[in-house]
């Protein structure tokens, strides 16, 4: 027998290559068909039966005489077949990656088909040698847009740059975006049938979010935390050296994962209330101001309400964690569960859509940097965010350095924030920056605020001129305002400033700033 493994690559430049959502949403199916529906498909086209529900691992018809192919693993962007002969795995890769040339183009897909072995307690090495050879043709085949041929010369696609095919209501469209366009609306169905949204809270596009009272927008990309690792070791994990039981255990964990983030996703929806302003008939219900782009694997990314990003963004880490640590079928290779990192970019509604994205790429890439600085083979779970207050430019490592003074000795924002309880390094935990905001909210029974905005703006200017003067300035204050909540917001001692120790560097880090410019976008 064989074991055949069908991947896509590239995923999140296919998916987030334009600047239109629509075309954003219309990949993120494609992507998702790629590995579920045009598999599926193939193997029944190939002879072998497929499974009555993709998300009950008990419905999934095993190897046998009678049926040539077991689906081991049917998931967005990737499967894993465990066929009787090679001639049936190639035939489907062909078949696959052929559908995907017609009806995904631009989406890179790629199959390998495994040597012959029997089953018995080798299958884990298997895999890892078909993914060694799959990342082999990667870098031997060329990439998707050498199909894309500009000779003789053809007219540009309007939102790809990609050689035209059509013309849609006066829009040049390449095929790859005529594809996008066309998967669009059955990606946003089936995101709102995994979400539940019977009730039609969930709006169809950003345009709709600034309808309803949004005057800033987040992206929110989140990410499972070390799966690449977990899946490596598995066998290992999983305490087994029985093949069958390996399969079982591989096809019910992937599928626990999906089916986690998918819960995970509808409990942060139940912390997110609709905006006051509304542009939309009264008979029609609530809107609630998020827009799901990405729903899938251990993936999550959308759009929402830049003032209620942050809750929706750390319910989500939080349900996550206690959602994989519950499922029986992740608790029984995991007990403690997986946690997931998520980058929050906050942005004024017309900031360009797919800088917003990238910008949210690298904060969730940061906040995996402090996520395993405790325990890098027991990551947590972190947020990073920045608030976008103008359009020069959304580079994180140009805006961290701009954070820097005193030589880049010191750093003044202490994000990004570990969420898992009782995990991270002192102060940058979540709860540590919850305490900060509240005590910059804090108001008495007047409703004025304890600490006065002219004061903290006072200090805020001060910690540009480095950490002596911000200190002195600090001094000037302290004793006045110290049981009012300053004391909530100083680092060691009688300092805004806490000092850490990174890989033999030290550096002093501060929470005034993340505070004080945080606190419009915090809600309870």
């Amino acid at each position: 027998m064989n074991l055949v493994l069908i991947e896509t690559s590239g995923n999140q430049n296919y998916i987030f290559a334009t600047n239109k959502l629509a075309q954003n949403v219309g990949a993120s199916q494609l992507t998702h068909a790629v590995g579920t529906d045009f598999v599926l498909e193939a193997v029944r086209q190939a002879g072998g039966a497929v499974p009555k529900d993709r998300a009950d691992a008990a419905t999934y018809p095993v190897l046998s005489d009678e049926n040539p192919i077991e689906v081991i693993v049917a998931v967005s962007g990737k499967a894993l077949l465990l066929v009787r002969r090679a001639d049936i795995g190639r035939q489907i890769v062909r078949a696959v990656t052929l559908r995907a040339l017609r009806e995904a183009p631009g989406l890179e897909v790629r199959g390998v088909v495994s040597p012959d072995f029997e089953l018995g307690s080798r299958l884990h090495e298997v895999l890892k040698a078909v993914h060694r050879e799959y990342e082999a043709i990667r870098s031997r085949l060329p990439i998707a847009a050498t199909r894309f041929q500009r000779l003789p010369v053809i007219a540009e696609c309007d939102s790809s740059g990609l050689p035209a095919t059509e013309l849609h209501d006066s829009e040049l469209r390449s095929a790859e975006v005529q594809a996008k366009v066309q998967a669009a609306d059955p990606g946003l169905k089936r995101i709102r049938r995994l979400l539940h949204d019977e009730g039609q809270r969930l709006p169809f596009g950003v345009s709709d979010l600034e309808k309803l009272g949004c005057e800033w927008l987040a992206v929110v990309h989140a990410d499972g935390n070390g799966l690449g690792q977990i899946f490596l070791s598995f066998d290992e994990r999983a305490r087994t050296t029985d093949d069958r039981d390996y399969i079982t255990k591989l096809r019910a964990f992937s599928l626990a994962l999906e089916d986690s983030t998918v819960r995970a996703c509808r409990r942060s929806l139940a912390v997110l209330v609709p905006t006051g302003k509304r542009q939309q008939p009264p008979s029609e219900p609530d809107k609630l101001p998020i827009v799901p782009l990405v729903l899938g694997g251990d993936d999550l990314t959308v759009v929402c309400d830049g003032r209620q990003a942050l809750r929706f963004t750390k319910e989500f880490t939080d349900a996550f964690e206690a959602e994989t640590r519950n499922h029986p079928d992740i608790h029984a290779v995991l007990p403690d569960g997986v946690t997931s990192c998520a980058g929050v970019a906050i942005i004024k509604p017309h900031f360009p859509f797919f800088a917003a994205y990238e910008l949210a790429e690298e904060l969730l890439w940061s906040a995996k940097q402090i996520a395993k600085q405790e325990d890098p083979k027991k990551p947590a779970s972190a947020i990073d965010y920045h608030v976008l207050y103008d359009a020069s430019g959304a580079d994180l490592e140009r805006i961290r350095r701009e954070l820097t003074v005193d030589g880049g000795q010191t750093v003044l924002v202490g994000r990004p924030y570990v969420t898992t309880n009782g995990r991270g390094p002192a102060h940058r935990r979540w709860l540590d920056l919850q305490q900060c905001i509240k005590a910059v909210r804090a108001t008495d029974d007047d409703q004025r605020r304890k600490l006065p905005n002219s004061m903290l703006h006072d200090l805020r200017e001060a910690l540009f001129l480095g950490r002596m003067a911000a200190d002195a300035r600090l001094r000037l204050v302290l004793d006045r305002y110290r049981n009012q909540g300053l004391d909530q917001l100083l680092g060691a001692g009688n300092s805004l400033f806490w000092k850490e120790n990174t890989a033999g560097t030290e550096t002093y880090r501060t929470a005034l700033l993340d505070a004080v410019d945080t606190a419009e976008f915090w809600e309870e």
